[in-house]
């Protein structure tokens, strides 16, 4: 497990699209969850390995969607350009 602290603009990006997203797809379902885990006062938030592992895909693997460079702006900051999270 990794704790993190997202700091105001990490949590306003995170919390910007709302919970409700249309379809079921693996990058609505992984934005649901990551809202869900985050808390929304504190900015902490604990992922596992195959939290970070999907943070990781999303951002770098899939070169459609836009979500690549949202998750970069959430979570470079604590777990670095690569997302690594080392």
């Amino acid at each position: 497990m990794k704790k993190l602290i997202l700091n105001r603009n990490e949590m306003e990006a995170l919390f910007k699209q709302a919970p409700q997203t249309k379809g079921d797809g693996g990058w609505q379902s992984l934005l649901v969850k990551l809202q869900r885990k985050c808390n929304a006062v504190t900015g902490e938030i604990e992922l596992d390995l195959t939290l970070l592992e999907r943070i990781r895909r999303y951002a770098f693997d899939y070169k459609e969607g836009g979500w690549e460079n949202y998750l970069k702006q959430i979570f470079s900051r604590t777990l670095g350009n690569d997302l690594e999270g080392r």
